[in-house]
């Protein structure tokens, strides 16, 4: 008799879920604005029946994906299978739709993770962590450890790179000097030390969080945040077809893009068929990082928190660290990503908030630049997968 190997024990991370409620907000469908990729089994079943092989896409709207995925109904507009806001195959509904809004990402644990793009996050409603356990049971435990082994080996890969190029960093050293920098992550001379030490800094093999943190400290605050937030939030808005601007929700639910046109920020109401209405004109000059009140930073150092406990983002900075060719030290470019996100979500705040006729951000501003940022940033290049 032949005796299987034992399958090891699963390392779940339940934390980013845990305590958070949600409902789902009527006439809000923000899930049925991105483009589902369809599982092999579920390409199949898609494509034997007659109606639901209308909605299959001839490619994804980003070249990278190679899968099969729902069609989009004007090349950028909602899925199509949404009818005035309500998914006309919801019981049949594709993996990835199921999931949201939550994420399951497999690194060198299995870690769930929630998408704050979500207005309905923080109703009362349901528990996001009994959902996220119900997702995790579906899966079974030989898929989950299949995936687990899989992703591990890329995580084992870098770290190994890492060492042999010199530039390691242990991952929890780099995540307590991140933490350790919070206060300078939700300021502009903070934010300017960070992002100089980023690119010019020296630091050494393995380095202690504390002497990391040191060598920020000590760093000039060379970088021009205003005018980095401007060319960085100008590029967010200029790309070559609509389909991949980001997606903003406001308040009564309208769902918006911008696109950088005629030297303008052009803002556009977009409609279920992918037809749009421009209803505002911004020169991007004219968008400034808006100061932020004591709550308001509050709330942006507990979410750069958040982004900092996610073991994506963390394989994010692996990534980047991977296309620069292991050039710096692994903290310096994970600093770096975790500051220019921060500088990101600041400037979408400030442009919502200046949309809005605001000239201060509280933590009603933050969590509107946080719905415009978070499904973006968890749609950021990273080693392992969300599956």
């Amino acid at each position: 008799m032949q005796l299987s190997r034992p399958q090891p024990d699963l390392d779940i991370d339940y934390s980013e879920v845990k305590g958070k409620t949600y409902s789902c907000i009527d006439n809000c469908a923000l899930c049925c604005l991105c483009q589902p990729e369809l599982l092999p089994d579920e390409a199949t079943r898609f494509r034997g029946n007659p109606v639901l092989a209308e909605g299959v896409a001839e490619r994804h709207i980003s070249p990278e994906v190679k899968g099969t995925a729902i069609k989009l109904k004007g090349a950028h507009g909602a899925c199509h299978f949404l009818e005035s806001r309500r998914c006309r195959i919801y019981d049949l509904r594709p993996h990835f739709c199921r999931l949201f809004p939550v994420n399951v990402f497999v690194g060198w644990r299995i870690q769930l993770l929630a998408n704050l793009s979500c207005r309905g996050m923080g109703l009362p409603g349901s528990s996001l962590e009994d959902e996220a356990r119900r997702i995790v049971a579906r899966y079974g435990r030989a898929d989950l450890c299949s995936q687990l082994e899989l992703a591990k080996k890329v995580f084992t890969e870098f770290v190994r790179n890492c060492r042999d190029t010199g530039v390691a960093q242990s991952f929890s050293s780099v995540r307590n000097a991140a933490d350790s920098l919070m206060d300078e992550l939700t300021d502009e001379v903070g934010l300017s030390r960070i992002l100089t030490f980023a690119e010019h800094g020296r630091t050494r093999l393995n380095a202690s969080p504390v002497d990391i943190a040191k060598l920020v400290r000590r760093s000039d605050a060379v970088a021009d945040i205003q005018e980095r937030a401007l060319m960085d939030g100008a590029e967010l808005f200029d790309l070559p077809d609509l389909s991949l601007l980001p997606i903003y929700i406001d308040e009564k639910m309208v769902w918006e893009i911008f696109e950088l046109k005629d030297k303008h920020i052009v803002g556009y109401v977009l409609n279920e068929d992918g037809t749009t209405e421009e209803f505002t004109r911004i020169d991007p000059n004219d968008v400034e990082l808006m100061p932020i009140d004591e709550a308001g930073r509050s709330m942006l150092g507990e979410y750069l928190s958040t982004v900092n406990s996610r073991d994506c983002f963390l394989g994010h900075a692996a990534y980047l660290s991977d296309i620069d060719d292991y050039e710096f030290n692994f903290g310096q470019t994970y600093l770096g990503a975790i500051a220019n996100n921060a500088l990101d979500l600041w400037w979408r705040s400030s442009f919502i908030a200046k949309l809005n006729g605001r000239e201060e951000l509280g933590t009603k501003e933050i969590r509107n630049g946080i719905v415009f940022f978070d499904m973006d940033l968890l749609d950021l290049p990273t080693i392992g997968a969300f599956i």
